[in-house]
């Protein structure tokens, strides 16, 4: 029995179309997740943690916009602790190299950024993990089934059609049994290709991505974030006490310094005034100014 007629049986062709079918399906769904893992990996590659702080908008509507991260971007941003002076470098950007960047990351980023939420959420990975069980089970359907059909066609009514139907019936199990054999080779060299595939097209890239949100963001634990909160706190007590102890003496000091500046040079030249008038008047007419008056 020639290579050509065994490829060219029914069956075989059948398992045959089933396997490239599976591998075309799945280098489809890979290519797609390359292309958009890739892109945002590259991307990321360009930012430096000193500019992170005026180019996170950037980061922020690319990441958005990106449909195989923007769910999980979603997530992430609720696990960053902004501090104040982000707003003023994304207002000032010539001032952003004045300061060390505190965007900090309260839990890993592969607890965002991970196989399920990067690639098997994006394509139908149920379906892929299946695809070698069903190369597996077309084998023995095609092998009863091709068995069965060589039954059927044994004739021992006469004698002289023994050795003829005996004859094809050995040669259809001979098809029946390479089914088998064609069914559980291709599930296992499709698990080897798949597996490949996998590495190079996706984790390559999740990792990648994973890698670079390390290093753009400092991870801080809910522990210490919470330690330095309290300190923070009890500063600003501190400070607001002494603020509210000084607050009268600043307050009389104002108002002291307020008359200082602004009464007193008034009423004296009011009482300037009023002696230049009195001189003017008792040279002209002489006597009492006041008497002069009334």
């Amino acid at each position: 029995m020639t290579l050509l007629k065994i490829l060219t049986e029914p069956a075989i062709l059948i398992i045959t179309v089933f396997f490239l079918f599976f591998i075309m399906t799945v280098v489809r769904n890979y290519a797609k997740v390359q292309k958009n893992l890739s892109s945002v990996s590259g991307f990321l590659k360009t930012l430096n943690k000193k500019e992170l702080s005026y180019r996170f908008q950037q980061l922020d509507e690319f990441m958005s916009a990106n449909s195989y991260t923007s769910t999980a971007w979603e997530d992430f941003k609720k696990a960053l602790i902004f501090p104040e002076k982000l707003y003023i470098a994304s207002q000032n950007a010539k001032t952003a190299g004045d300061f060390k960047p505190e965007i900090y990351l309260t839990l890993d980023a592969s607890y965002f950024f991970n196989e399920e939420s990067l690639v098997y959420s994006k394509i139908n990975n149920k379906f892929i993990q299946t695809m070698p069980t069903l190369l597996t089970g077309l084998g023995p359907f095609f092998t009863f089934l091709k068995m069965a059909v060589a039954f059927t066609e044994v004739n021992f009514s006469m004698e002289s059609n023994v050795g003829n139907s005996l004859n094809s019936l050995i040669a259809n199990i001979q098809i029946a049994a390479l089914c088998s054999v064609f069914a559980v080779g291709f599930s296992l060299l499709f698990m080897f290709i798949e597996k490949i595939l996998y590495n190079r097209m996706c984790k390559k890239y999740y990792l990648e991505i994973q890698k670079e949100l390390i290093r753009l963001f400092d991870v801080v634990t809910s522990e210490k974030f919470l330690i330095d909160l309290v300190k923070e706190s009890k500063m600003q007590n501190v400070t607001n006490e002494k603020l509210l102890k000084a607050l009268p003496d600043n307050f009389a000091k104002a108002v002291a310094k307020s008359l200082g500046e602004t009464t007193t040079p008034y009423l004296e030249n009011i009482l300037y005034s009023l002696n230049k008038l009195n001189e003017s008047m008792s040279k002209n007419k002489g006597g009492d100014v006041v008497d002069k008056l009334f």
